[in-house]
């Protein structure tokens, strides 16, 4: 069975993807990671150079490359559901995790990372809410939310096992 964790950047997918797949002995992969490896630059330059049409193609070519592998935890990135299709891709890979957050807890988690691309503007505040209310609803359709306000990493862990019975 593989696992892939959704939501909206600064959610806690890649921590909470890594120590999932060690608790459950599986691989871990981090679609915002693995298409930095493979095209050998940073997201932000990414979407700098090539735009963010761009980079929405790559994550869609990378979800259809993962539907061959097994268990796997998957962190994707937080706008890839804003490409029609990826949330068929994603059930068809394994079980859809949606990690919820807070705007208060995301804007506190992305402005310690610079990272961000979307989120460098006059205003990262006023950006993540728009972006946030945008993309909300396009989690619904996960087979789980988990709402990670005020829960330890390990007790966020334990609820993602417990809900998918492992």
């Amino acid at each position: 069975m593989n696992i892939v964790l959704i939501g909206f950047m600064g959610t806690g997918k890649t921590t909470i993807g890594r120590k999932l797949a060690a608790r459950l002995g599986y691989r871990f992969v981090d679609t915002d990671h693995y298409i930095e490896y493979e095209q050998n630059c940073r997201i932000s330059d990414l979407f700098e150079n090539q735009g963010e049409a761009c980079f929405r193609k790559l994550e869609t070519s990378l979800l259809k490359r993962l539907s061959a592998v097994e268990n796997t935890v998957i962190a994707t990135g937080g706008g890839i559901l804003v490409t029609p299709g990826n949330m068929d891709l994603i059930q068809k890979i394994g079980r859809s995790i949606h990690l919820m957050a807070c705007v208060d807890d995301i804007y506190e988690r992305i402005m310690r990372n610079k990272k961000r691309p979307l989120v460098q503007t006059d205003n990262p505040l006023q950006t993540i809410m728009q972006l946030y209310h945008k993309r909300i609803d396009l989690y619904a359709d996960a087979d789980v939310t988990i709402d990670t306000r005020s829960m330890k990493m390990w007790a966020i862990v334990s609820k993602i096992i417990a809900e998918l019975g492992e």
